[in-house]
């Protein structure tokens, strides 16, 4: 039992050593970009040694994967589109959309590093696009279950889905240039998938 205790505590040591290296990593890229963050600022940064740091992560590439995955809204996206039941399609995509926008908001630093290099460095280019296509994919099955139903109409799903999410980021980035001045996200959230909505709705023939 002592055993079983010693091993428990060396395994939530170990878990919060690599977040801590991680959250680390975060703030130095954000700083330095990826291409000027080296491994022994964020080992500095961590305040860890670099053999420890290499222990978790064997490379930059593994570490900005590892911090992206951590933060990103993918488990969110999950949880949402995967609640039980038959779930009222507006609720679900202005609940999704508004998750997005808090989680933005709230990881602005990992955003800096996507408007910063995801453009010109082909590793952060890569992960972010893995990143949104994967939930644009998800958002796509998640829509193809109510063209099956009827309650849809038979669309480029795949598009539909990119275009929320586009349209999320897209206010993010303006509202943080100019304010919320320019469109508040609650009402504006509510309204977009509502015009979404009324163009991919199967309507009732009479």
């Amino acid at each position: 039992m002592h055993k079983a205790v010693k091993a428990e505590t060396r395994k939530i040591q170990a878990e919060k050593r690599r977040q801590e290296i991680l959250d680390a990593a975060l703030k130095v890229f954000a700083e330095q970009g990826y291409q000027g963050a080296t491994i022994s600022q964020i080992s500095e940064a961590a305040g860890t040694s670099l053999g420890l740091l290499y222990h978790y992560f064997p490379n930059k590439k593994a570490l900005m994967e590892s911090v992206i995955a951590e933060n990103s809204f993918l488990p969110l996206l999950k949880k949402i589109l995967g609640k039980p039941g038959d779930q009222n399609i507006q609720t679900v995509l202005t609940e999704l959309c508004t998750g997005f926008y808090r989680l933005l908001e709230e990881k602005k630093e990992l955003v800096v590093v996507f408007l910063r290099e995801g453009t010109s460095n082909q590793t952060v280019r890569q992960v972010w696009f893995g990143m949104l296509a994967q939930g644009a994919l998800s958002i796509k099955k998640f829509l193809d279950q109510y063209v099956e139903r009827g309650v849809l109409k038979t669309h480029a799903t795949d598009v539909s889905a990119r275009s929320l999410m586009s349209a999320i980021v897209m206010l993010y980035l303006t509202n943080e240039a100019f304010g919320d001045g320019f469109a508040k996200p609650a009402e504006f959230i509510t309204q977009m998938v509502a015009n979404q909505l009324n163009g991919i709705e199967a309507r009732q023939k009479e």
